[in-house]
């Protein structure tokens, strides 16, 4: 089953993660199984601690309708990826939206 992620796409194509990097990098592989690093983190909108994990969502409809609720000030363009996932799975129990969490993520493609 395919899971969907929000990420930026800069100039050149390259995926990156909205907030958070891997080993300060925010370019995300395509192809290829990242795992995240999970630990206590503080959810910048409401402080809630949760372990932290790839943010993902089940559907493209929530995808997109969880998309509208960011804004973004940079060049990047803000889109949509089809993920396969493996590992734990998880949700973010406090989040409005009907956000996961997951530990191992490979990106298929942009939507």
């Amino acid at each position: 089953m395919y899971w969907y992620k929000i990420v930026d796409k800069d100039r050149h194509g390259n995926f990156k993660m909205l907030f958070h990097g891997i080993k300060g990098s925010r370019i995300i592989p395509i192809g290829e199984w990242i795992r995240s690093e999970q630990k206590m983190v503080r959810d910048g909108s409401t402080g809630t601690q949760y372990t932290s994990g790839w943010h993902i969502m089940m559907n493209l409809y929530e995808a997109i309708e969880y998309m509208a609720r960011f804004t973004s000030n940079s060049s990047l363009e803000r889109v949509i990826v089809k993920v396969d996932v493996k590992g734990k799975i998880w949700a973010k129990e406090h989040s409005p939206s009907n956000v996961h969490l997951c530990e191992w993520i490979k990106i298929i493609g942009e939507i």
